[in-house]
């Protein structure tokens, strides 16, 4: 036995039909284009951090540690520099039992030398220092750190 399609039903007595219509405005499309467009960018920005990431032009690792006294840590650190000629800085950090900062020091490393030199930096601590860590470095140096025409040091 075959069968038939289904007979309309009547209005009156099932209620209008609701069977979902197709879009007929612009509206999906709109949407769609917008989607596009922002998974495009996504892309793009990810690129272009993925790219730039790894161009560090100044590194810094840690030696080794030694606690001078209860409010002093002394690190010895290596600063690597692509171009020796740039003035660089980096940040180092006291840390206490609990791995929480409890002194910080800015190293600025004037132009010139080796590409890979050895610093001894000592760093005053508010809690007894157990350790030290490196927080990083940069060829953009703070304002606070330079020195201007005119203010030499004596």
């Amino acid at each position: 036995m075959m069968s038939s399609p289904a007979a309309p039903r009547p209005e009156a007595r099932y209620g209008s039909d609701r069977t979902p219509q197709k879009p007929g405005g612009v509206g999906g499309k709109i949407v769609a284009v917008v989607g596009v467009l922002l998974i495009g960018a996504i892309i793009i920005a990810l690129a272009q951090f993925l790219a730039n990431r790894d161009t560090r032009d100044v590194t810094i690792s840690m030696v080794s540690h030694e606690r001078v006294d209860d409010s002093t840590m002394r690190l010895w650190v290596d600063v690597t520099r692509d171009d020796p000629d740039v003035a660089s800085y980096c940040i180092v950090t006291a840390i206490n039992y609990e791995m929480a900062e409890v002194g910080r020091r800015e190293l600025l490393i004037e132009p010139g030398g080796d590409p890979i030199q050895r610093f001894q930096v000592d760093i005053p601590s508010r809690d007894l220092p157990v350790s030290g860590s490196v927080y990083g470095c940069s060829t953009l140096i703070p304002d606070h750190l330079t020195i201007g025409p005119g203010d030499a040091v004596e």
